[in-house]
Protein backbone atom coordinates (compact mmCIF):
# COMPACT_ATOMS: atom_id res chain seq x y z
CA UNK A 1 0.00 0.00 0.00
CA UNK A 2 2.22 2.91 -1.47
CA UNK A 3 -0.47 5.43 -0.46
CA UNK A 4 -2.87 6.24 1.59
CA UNK A 5 -5.73 6.16 -1.49
CA UNK A 6 -4.69 1.87 -1.31
CA UNK A 7 -5.25 2.07 2.53
CA UNK A 8 -8.70 3.15 1.62
CA UNK A 9 -8.85 0.70 -1.70
CA UNK A 10 -7.84 -2.00 -0.22
CA UNK A 11 -9.44 -2.05 3.71
CA UNK A 12 -12.98 -0.33 5.38
CA UNK A 13 -11.32 2.44 6.91
CA UNK A 14 -13.31 3.18 10.32
CA UNK A 15 -11.23 5.22 12.04
CA UNK A 16 -8.31 7.92 10.83
CA UNK A 17 -6.13 9.87 12.89
CA UNK A 18 -3.92 12.24 11.50
CA UNK A 19 -1.26 13.48 13.75
CA UNK A 20 1.44 15.30 11.20
CA UNK A 21 1.78 15.42 7.91
CA UNK A 22 3.17 12.43 7.15
CA UNK A 23 2.25 10.76 10.12
CA UNK A 24 -1.33 9.30 10.82
CA UNK A 25 -2.89 5.55 11.70
CA UNK A 26 -6.36 4.31 10.21
CA UNK A 27 -8.57 1.59 12.55
CA UNK A 28 -9.91 -0.58 9.53
CA UNK A 29 -11.67 -4.07 9.01
CA UNK A 30 -8.96 -6.61 6.86
CA UNK A 31 -10.03 -7.84 3.33
CA UNK A 32 -9.09 -11.47 4.50
CA UNK A 33 -9.68 -12.07 8.17
CA UNK A 34 -6.99 -13.83 10.42
CA UNK A 35 -10.41 -14.66 12.70
CA UNK A 36 -13.83 -13.64 13.17
CA UNK A 37 -13.51 -10.70 15.96
CA UNK A 38 -10.75 -8.92 14.62
CA UNK A 39 -9.21 -4.82 13.82
CA UNK A 40 -6.17 -3.59 12.24
CA UNK A 41 -4.09 -0.63 13.33
CA UNK A 42 -2.26 0.53 9.62
CA UNK A 43 -0.06 3.51 9.68
CA UNK A 44 -1.40 5.86 7.10
CA UNK A 45 0.72 8.36 6.84
CA UNK A 46 1.79 9.36 2.96
CA UNK A 47 5.35 7.58 3.31
CA UNK A 48 4.79 4.08 4.21
CA UNK A 49 6.59 3.25 7.74
CA UNK A 50 7.27 -0.21 8.17
CA UNK A 51 8.61 -0.24 12.09
CA UNK A 52 7.24 0.88 15.62
CA UNK A 53 10.43 2.70 15.96
CA UNK A 54 10.20 4.37 12.62
CA UNK A 55 7.06 6.56 14.00
CA UNK A 56 6.88 9.02 16.69
CA UNK A 57 6.86 8.26 20.47
CA UNK A 58 2.82 9.46 20.27
CA UNK A 59 2.00 7.09 17.51
CA UNK A 60 3.24 4.31 19.56
CA UNK A 61 1.25 5.70 23.03
CA UNK A 62 -1.96 5.48 20.75
CA UNK A 63 -0.88 2.03 19.66
CA UNK A 64 -0.81 0.81 23.49
CA UNK A 65 -3.95 2.64 24.55
CA UNK A 66 -5.99 0.97 21.55
CA UNK A 67 -4.19 -2.08 22.14
CA UNK A 68 -5.24 -2.08 25.71
CA UNK A 69 -8.79 -0.79 25.01
CA UNK A 70 -9.23 -4.13 22.56
CA UNK A 71 -8.15 -6.88 25.24
CA UNK A 72 -11.30 -5.02 27.33
CA UNK A 73 -13.51 -4.76 24.44
CA UNK A 74 -12.24 -8.85 23.97
CA UNK A 75 -13.40 -9.65 28.08
CA UNK A 76 -16.99 -8.30 27.60
CA UNK A 77 -17.46 -10.70 24.76
CA UNK A 78 -15.36 -13.51 26.57
CA UNK A 79 -12.42 -13.14 23.93
CA UNK A 80 -9.11 -13.91 24.57
CA UNK A 81 -7.53 -11.11 23.02
CA UNK A 82 -4.06 -11.30 20.52
CA UNK A 83 -1.96 -8.33 19.40
CA UNK A 84 0.61 -8.72 16.85
CA UNK A 85 2.53 -7.46 14.28
CA UNK A 86 6.02 -7.63 12.00
CA UNK A 87 8.96 -6.21 10.86
CA UNK A 88 10.91 -7.41 7.84
CA UNK A 89 11.22 -4.61 5.08
CA UNK A 90 13.66 -5.30 2.84
CA UNK A 91 12.56 -8.62 1.88
CA UNK A 92 10.79 -8.38 -1.54
CA UNK A 93 12.13 -11.41 -3.58
CA UNK A 94 10.11 -14.46 -0.95
CA UNK A 95 7.53 -14.91 0.61
CA UNK A 96 8.29 -12.39 3.74
CA UNK A 97 6.69 -12.33 6.95
CA UNK A 98 5.63 -8.33 6.56
CA UNK A 99 4.17 -8.48 3.23
CA UNK A 100 2.57 -5.58 3.46
CA UNK A 101 5.57 -3.35 4.32
CA UNK A 102 3.42 -0.87 5.75
CA UNK A 103 3.30 -0.73 9.63
CA UNK A 104 0.01 -2.47 10.70
CA UNK A 105 -1.05 -4.32 14.09
CA UNK A 106 -3.39 -7.41 13.96
CA UNK A 107 -5.90 -7.02 17.04
CA UNK A 108 -7.44 -10.32 17.52
CA UNK A 109 -10.08 -12.02 19.90
CA UNK A 110 -9.90 -15.96 19.90
CA UNK A 111 -13.12 -17.48 21.11
CA UNK A 112 -13.56 -20.35 23.66
CA UNK A 113 -14.01 -22.95 20.75
CA UNK A 114 -10.79 -22.01 19.25
CA UNK A 115 -8.79 -21.70 22.00
CA UNK A 116 -10.65 -25.91 23.33
CA UNK A 117 -9.52 -27.00 19.56
CA UNK A 118 -5.68 -25.51 20.51
CA UNK A 119 -5.57 -26.92 23.60
CA UNK A 120 -6.77 -30.12 22.75
CA UNK A 121 -4.52 -30.15 19.24
CA UNK A 122 -1.10 -29.01 20.36
CA UNK A 123 1.60 -31.35 20.27
CA UNK A 124 5.44 -30.71 21.45
CA UNK A 125 7.63 -29.52 18.39
CA UNK A 126 9.61 -33.04 18.56
CA UNK A 127 7.00 -34.43 16.99
CA UNK A 128 6.82 -32.34 13.96
CA UNK A 129 8.27 -33.09 10.33
CA UNK A 130 10.88 -30.72 10.15
CA UNK A 131 10.17 -28.38 7.92
CA UNK A 132 6.98 -28.15 9.78
CA UNK A 133 8.78 -27.20 12.83
CA UNK A 134 10.69 -25.00 11.57
CA UNK A 135 8.35 -23.20 9.88
CA UNK A 136 6.92 -22.63 13.18
CA UNK A 137 9.67 -22.23 15.40
CA UNK A 138 13.19 -22.23 13.28
CA UNK A 139 16.09 -21.92 14.78
CA UNK A 140 16.77 -19.01 14.54
CA UNK A 141 13.75 -17.86 17.12
CA UNK A 142 15.69 -20.10 19.46
CA UNK A 143 18.97 -18.47 18.65
CA UNK A 144 17.00 -14.71 19.18
CA UNK A 145 15.89 -15.96 22.80
CA UNK A 146 19.23 -16.56 23.83
CA UNK A 147 20.85 -13.25 21.74
CA UNK A 148 18.04 -11.27 23.62
CA UNK A 149 18.88 -12.03 27.13
CA UNK A 150 22.40 -11.42 26.84
CA UNK A 151 21.88 -7.79 24.45
CA UNK A 152 18.86 -6.74 26.48
CA UNK A 153 19.28 -4.82 29.44
CA UNK A 154 16.68 -5.51 32.24
CA UNK A 155 17.32 -2.31 33.57
CA UNK A 156 17.00 -0.77 30.74
CA UNK A 157 13.52 -1.32 30.36
CA UNK A 158 10.76 0.99 32.30
CA UNK A 159 7.93 -1.17 31.46
CA UNK A 160 8.86 -4.68 29.81
CA UNK A 161 10.23 -7.43 32.40
CA UNK A 162 12.42 -10.26 30.50
CA UNK A 163 11.80 -13.79 31.50
CA UNK A 164 15.13 -15.70 31.49
CA UNK A 165 15.96 -17.43 28.12
CA UNK A 166 15.04 -21.08 28.12
CA UNK A 167 13.17 -21.07 31.26
CA UNK A 168 9.23 -21.18 29.44
CA UNK A 169 8.64 -23.54 26.41
CA UNK A 170 7.71 -19.93 24.87
CA UNK A 171 10.98 -18.04 26.48
CA UNK A 172 12.67 -20.92 24.57
CA UNK A 173 11.30 -20.05 21.13
CA UNK A 174 10.52 -16.33 21.60
CA UNK A 175 12.40 -13.34 23.86
CA UNK A 176 9.72 -13.13 26.16
CA UNK A 177 8.79 -10.12 28.27
CA UNK A 178 6.46 -10.02 31.15
CA UNK A 179 3.63 -7.20 31.15
CA UNK A 180 3.57 -6.55 34.95
CA UNK A 181 0.59 -4.66 35.08
CA UNK A 182 -1.22 -6.76 32.09
CA UNK A 183 -3.08 -5.39 29.20
CA UNK A 184 -2.69 -1.81 31.08
CA UNK A 185 1.02 -1.96 31.15
CA UNK A 186 0.21 -1.05 27.03
CA UNK A 187 -0.97 2.27 27.84
CA UNK A 188 2.70 3.13 29.72
CA UNK A 189 4.19 6.23 27.75
CA UNK A 190 7.11 4.87 28.27
CA UNK A 191 6.60 1.09 26.53
CA UNK A 192 7.54 2.40 23.02
CA UNK A 193 10.81 3.37 24.27
CA UNK A 194 11.25 -0.46 25.78
CA UNK A 195 10.41 -1.43 22.27
CA UNK A 196 12.68 1.09 20.45
CA UNK A 197 15.44 0.20 22.03
CA UNK A 198 14.35 -3.74 21.89
CA UNK A 199 15.25 -2.98 17.84
CA UNK A 200 18.29 -0.98 18.25
CA UNK A 201 19.80 -3.86 20.28
CA UNK A 202 18.41 -6.40 17.56
CA UNK A 203 19.93 -4.25 14.80
CA UNK A 204 23.71 -3.47 16.26
CA UNK A 205 23.73 -7.74 16.86
CA UNK A 206 22.62 -8.23 13.19
CA UNK A 207 25.02 -5.76 11.61
CA UNK A 208 27.72 -7.27 13.60
CA UNK A 209 26.83 -10.81 12.59
CA UNK A 210 26.77 -9.00 8.79
CA UNK A 211 30.25 -7.84 9.18
CA UNK A 212 32.39 -10.26 10.94
CA UNK A 213 30.48 -13.17 9.57
CA UNK A 214 29.57 -12.45 5.63
CA UNK A 215 30.40 -11.14 2.44
CA UNK A 216 28.27 -10.22 -0.07
CA UNK A 217 25.12 -7.72 0.25
CA UNK A 218 21.64 -8.80 -0.14
CA UNK A 219 19.52 -7.75 -3.40
CA UNK A 220 16.94 -9.50 -5.73
CA UNK A 221 17.48 -12.64 -5.53
CA UNK A 222 21.30 -12.28 -3.93
CA UNK A 223 22.28 -12.79 0.02
CA UNK A 224 25.08 -12.62 2.11
CA UNK A 225 26.82 -15.57 2.09
CA UNK A 226 28.94 -16.62 5.28
CA UNK A 227 32.69 -17.28 5.39
CA UNK A 228 35.50 -18.30 7.87
CA UNK A 229 35.00 -15.82 10.48
CA UNK A 230 35.94 -15.61 14.43
CA UNK A 231 32.85 -15.07 16.66
CA UNK A 232 35.13 -13.27 19.01
CA UNK A 233 35.26 -10.29 17.11
CA UNK A 234 31.49 -9.93 17.17
CA UNK A 235 31.51 -6.81 19.21
CA UNK A 236 28.15 -7.39 20.98
CA UNK A 237 28.45 -8.79 24.60
CA UNK A 238 27.24 -12.45 24.81
CA UNK A 239 27.85 -15.58 26.89
CA UNK A 240 30.10 -17.50 26.07
CA UNK A 241 27.13 -20.40 25.63
CA UNK A 242 25.55 -17.78 23.45
CA UNK A 243 28.56 -16.65 21.13
CA UNK A 244 29.02 -21.14 20.51
CA UNK A 245 25.32 -21.30 19.82
CA UNK A 246 26.03 -18.74 17.12
CA UNK A 247 29.09 -19.68 15.51
CA UNK A 248 27.64 -23.38 15.48
CA UNK A 249 24.31 -22.02 13.87
CA UNK A 250 26.49 -19.71 10.73
CA UNK A 251 29.07 -22.11 10.29
CA UNK A 252 26.37 -24.98 9.39
CA UNK A 253 24.38 -22.69 6.99
CA UNK A 254 24.03 -23.73 3.57
CA UNK A 255 21.78 -21.72 1.76
CA UNK A 256 21.41 -22.11 -1.38
CA UNK A 257 22.02 -19.27 -3.97
CA UNK A 258 18.96 -18.78 -6.80
CA UNK A 259 19.34 -17.11 -9.48
CA UNK A 260 15.68 -17.26 -9.91
CA UNK A 261 12.18 -17.81 -8.02
CA UNK A 262 11.03 -21.07 -7.47
CA UNK A 263 8.49 -23.10 -5.76
CA UNK A 264 7.80 -21.27 -2.37
CA UNK A 265 8.11 -24.61 -0.68
CA UNK A 266 11.85 -24.21 -1.11
CA UNK A 267 12.51 -20.84 -0.80
CA UNK A 268 10.58 -20.37 2.54
CA UNK A 269 12.87 -23.30 3.90
CA UNK A 270 16.35 -22.51 1.99
CA UNK A 271 16.46 -19.58 0.96
CA UNK A 272 17.08 -16.50 4.04
CA UNK A 273 15.22 -13.38 4.12
CA UNK A 274 17.07 -10.18 3.33
CA UNK A 275 17.49 -8.33 6.51
CA UNK A 276 16.58 -7.87 10.19
CA UNK A 277 13.25 -9.83 10.85
CA UNK A 278 11.07 -10.01 13.76
CA UNK A 279 7.40 -10.81 14.97
CA UNK A 280 6.02 -9.21 18.23
CA UNK A 281 2.35 -10.89 19.59
CA UNK A 282 1.28 -9.84 23.02
CA UNK A 283 -1.12 -12.31 24.49
CA UNK A 284 -2.33 -13.69 27.47
CA UNK A 285 -0.83 -16.70 29.90
CA UNK A 286 -1.76 -18.13 32.78
CA UNK A 287 -3.19 -15.04 34.01
CA UNK A 288 -0.73 -12.43 33.12
CA UNK A 289 -0.08 -10.99 29.82
CA UNK A 290 3.50 -11.40 27.96
CA UNK A 291 5.14 -10.08 25.13
CA UNK A 292 7.07 -12.06 22.56
CA UNK A 293 9.29 -11.24 19.87
CA UNK A 294 10.39 -14.10 17.76
CA UNK A 295 13.35 -13.55 15.34
CA UNK A 296 12.85 -15.19 11.57
CA UNK A 297 15.74 -15.87 9.29
CA UNK A 298 14.29 -18.29 6.96
CA UNK A 299 10.01 -18.47 7.72
CA UNK A 300 8.21 -16.72 6.24
CA UNK A 301 5.60 -16.60 9.09
CA UNK A 302 5.41 -13.17 10.76
CA UNK A 303 2.53 -12.45 13.98
CA UNK A 304 -0.34 -12.67 12.18
CA UNK A 305 0.75 -16.70 11.10
CA UNK A 306 1.93 -17.07 14.32
CA UNK A 307 0.21 -16.63 17.38
CA UNK A 308 0.32 -17.88 20.55
CA UNK A 309 -2.61 -18.76 22.88
CA UNK A 310 -2.07 -19.79 26.37
CA UNK A 311 1.61 -20.44 25.78
CA UNK A 312 0.52 -22.63 23.13
CA UNK A 313 2.26 -21.17 19.78
CA UNK A 314 -0.21 -21.92 16.98
CA UNK A 315 0.38 -21.46 13.30
CA UNK A 316 -2.80 -20.33 11.44
CA UNK A 317 -3.29 -22.69 8.99
CA UNK A 318 -5.89 -20.35 7.13
CA UNK A 319 -7.91 -17.32 8.14
CA UNK A 320 -11.90 -17.28 9.07
CA UNK A 321 -12.86 -18.10 5.60
CA UNK A 322 -16.08 -17.03 4.12
CA UNK A 323 -18.37 -15.70 6.22
CA UNK A 324 -22.07 -16.50 6.62
CA UNK A 325 -24.78 -13.19 6.99
CA UNK A 326 -24.76 -13.79 10.67
CA UNK A 327 -20.83 -13.73 11.04
CA UNK A 328 -20.48 -10.75 8.79
CA UNK A 329 -23.48 -9.04 11.16
CA UNK A 330 -21.56 -10.23 14.25
CA UNK A 331 -18.24 -8.70 12.97
CA UNK A 332 -18.99 -5.81 12.22
CA UNK A 333 -20.93 -5.13 15.25
CA UNK A 334 -18.09 -6.09 17.52
CA UNK A 335 -16.07 -3.84 15.63
CA UNK A 336 -18.95 -1.10 15.65
CA UNK A 337 -19.04 -1.77 19.76
CA UNK A 338 -15.07 -1.20 20.37
CA UNK A 339 -15.31 2.04 18.03
CA UNK A 340 -17.75 3.65 20.50
CA UNK A 341 -16.43 2.83 23.68
CA UNK A 342 -13.08 3.92 22.46
CA UNK A 343 -14.70 7.05 21.50
CA UNK A 344 -16.06 7.44 25.24
CA UNK A 345 -13.16 5.60 27.49
CA UNK A 346 -11.34 8.32 29.52
CA UNK A 347 -8.08 7.43 27.45
CA UNK A 348 -9.85 8.07 23.94
CA UNK A 349 -8.00 11.59 24.22
CA UNK A 350 -4.79 9.40 24.15
CA UNK A 351 -5.96 7.66 21.25
CA UNK A 352 -8.01 10.08 19.25
CA UNK A 353 -5.87 13.04 19.38
CA UNK A 354 -2.62 11.51 20.38
CA UNK A 355 -0.95 15.05 19.68
CA UNK A 356 -2.81 17.02 22.42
Amino acid sequence: MGTVHDVYGWTNVHAHINMSADEAYALTDKRSPHALYELMLMSAGDTPQPGLHDHSPEFGRALGVIAARFAEHCRAYELSPVVSWSYDPHTVDRESIQGEKRFHAHLVGRTHAERAAVAGRAVRAGRLSTVRSRRIVEEASVLGALISADIVDGDALRVLEPVPALSTPTATATAQFRLPQGWESLTSPDLPADLAYIHRKLRRMYDEILRVCTTGTAGMWRRPMVREFDPQQIDVPLRAATRAALAHYLRALRPELLSEPVERSRTAFVYPLADLAYAVTIAEQEGQVFLHLRTNVFSDLGGAGISIMDGVIVKTKKGVGDMSPAEIAARAAFQGDFLRMLHRHPQAARALFPRL
